[in-house]
């Protein structure tokens, strides 16, 4: 096996803009779980095979098991993810099955969706398809407007890079990735920073969702740097 390559992609303010739009179109249940990643941060099958009875609405949290977390040396543990306003939105937005408890299915709940590669080429030429039209709007050739190739744990890359221009604190944005603290200090110091994850997440939503929204004075799509 050759070595292993680490990757640096994130998603730009204009790709985030049109990945927003993109999942906006493609509907249940593709649209809403890709737009669960990028507001999570957590990875692909944290959310595809996420079940109804992780949700916990009373107490405004989603409880990810430690058997569907990744970690090294069988040191996985339960995931907590804050629900903020924009992750309850999708949540409530969800059909909910009589024949099963998975959030994202198509056989009405039975069984987890496969998120296949068809699936993420649907996304990416919808997003494209919004670059360019961004492109034609401000006067640039539509045609010379590419997506360089990007995967689904980049959306995950994204959000941590994101945090950080935030300012948000280094151990608070591992924490939202359910990153262990290393060594004696994660064997000793079990703060699960839920406050801050909150804040965290709650600072970029707000943050993707200003990419979001088109200003009113203009039919040019302006995004911050």
């Amino acid at each position: 096996m050759g070595e292993k390559i680490a990757r640096d992609r994130v998603l730009n303010d204009e790709e985030l803009f049109a990945f927003w739009r993109a999942t906006g179109h493609i509907g249940y249940p593709f649209g809403p779980l890709y737009r669960l990643l990028i507001l999570t941060g957590l990875r692909l099958n944290e959310v595809a095979d996420a079940t109804w009875s992780e949700i916990d609405f009373r107490n405004g949290i989603w409880i990810v098991p430690a058997a569907r977390m990744k970690g090294k040396d069988g040191r996985a543990v339960d995931h907590i993810v804050p629900l903020t306003a924009d992750i309850m939105a999708i949540l409530e937005s969800l059909p909910r099955f009589k024949s099963g408890d998975c959030l994202f299915s198509v056989t009405f709940g039975r069984t987890p969706v496969w998120v296949s590669d068809k699936v993420k080429k649907r996304v990416d030429a919808r997003m494209l398809r919004t670059l360019r039209a961004m492109a034609r709007r401000l006067g640039d050739d539509p045609a010379r407007v590419v997506l360089p190739h990007w995967t689904n744990h980049d959306l995950r890359r994204s959000l941590r890079t994101g945090l950080s221009k935030l300012r948000v604190d280094f151990d608070v944005r591992e924490a939202v990735l359910g990153h262990l603290r290393p060594g004696v200090v994660g064997t000793y110091d079990r703060y699960d920073f839920q406050t801050e994850k909150k804040d965290a997440l709650e600072r970029w939503a707000t943050y993707v969702q200003n990419l979001a929204t088109p200003t009113v004075e203009t039919n040019v799509v302006r995004l911050r740097g």
